[in-house]
């Protein structure tokens, strides 16, 4: 019983000077804040049914980039995206937009871990 009571004593000695700390707890705080920022290149193509624009979402935790495999979902409302959720490798995150066949102005919205941000994007008519 007495070595029981000196093991409990020595960890609660630990936990009292800070020796220890929870899973969820970091020494610099609560976690840096994620962002996605996402971008189209190019911004405009013809309305043709064929011409992509490539989407680019970047994931970042802080100022660090997210993890490998962080999970972005995007949404459209004119074109086809080919994925439509994709995953980061490096904070980067890449997916294609094919054109509608009706030209107009829609945009596309990343999202992921409750950060989203969102771009233009342009089909133009053939003229």
């Amino acid at each position: 019983m007495g070595i029981r009571l000196a093991i409990l004593a020595a960890l609660s000695a630990l936990l009292i000077a800070g020796g220890c700390t929870s899973s969820d707890e970091t020494p610099e705080g609560p976690s840096p804040q994620m962002t996605v920022s996402v971008e189209a290149r190019p911004q405009a193509v013809p309305a043709d049914g064929v011409s992509r624009i490539v989407l680019f979402a970047e994931v970042r935790r802080g100022e660090s980039a997210a993890a490998d495999s962080t999970e972005v979902i995007l949404l459209n409302t004119l074109g086809t995206l080919q994925q439509g959720i994709i995953y980061t490798r490096g904070g980067i995150a890449l997916d294609t937009l094919t054109s509608d066949t009706v030209a107009g102005n829609g945009w596309i919205i990343a999202y992921s871990q409750g950060a989203r941000d969102s771009v233009d994007v342009f089909f133009t008519a053939d003229e």
